[in-house]
């Protein structure tokens, strides 16, 4: 099952432009893209199964300087008050940038589950994939 450990997605509010009254990628949004795919690249995953998919995404946002302190404080549940980007949000994105990567279209796209685990420094999106019937 492949896997892989992507930077934190950005804001949807930076992902798309409208031009000549079109939605288009934004600038960060097609650098987002180019990581995913040298990401993808650099760990051999770079073929695309052309049945259905199942994916699976851990979004970690990102650690606050001050993360040991908020645990001291607040115990084992303080991350939830961490500041994240919505789940809708970062899925849309996500599954933008693995078209080409984990799959040829994003309409094979069966099953999808995304869960918001802890924080992590620099934040991260974690995703495992597998083909299924």
């Amino acid at each position: 099952m492949p896997s892989l450990i992507l930077p934190y997605p950005p804001s949807a509010n930076r992902y798309w432009r409208v031009f000549r009254g079109h939605h288009v990628p934004s600038a960060a949004a097609k650098a987002y893209r180019e990581s995913v795919w040298a990401i993808a690249a650099q760990a051999g995953l770079r073929s695309q199964f052309m049945g259905g998919v199942v994916l699976e995404l851990v979004l970690r946002p990102l650690a606050p300087k001050d993360a040991g302190r908020r645990e001291r404080l607040l115990g084992p549940d303080w991350h939830w008050g961490v500041r994240c980007i919505d789940a809708d949000n970062a899925l849309k994105i996500c599954i933008d940038a693995l078209q080409g990567v984990a799959y040829a279209n994003d309409n094979q796209i069966r099953k999808i589950t995304i869960e918001r685990g802890e924080p992590c420094p620099g934040g991260a999106l974690e995703i495992t994939w597998e083909e299924t019937a």
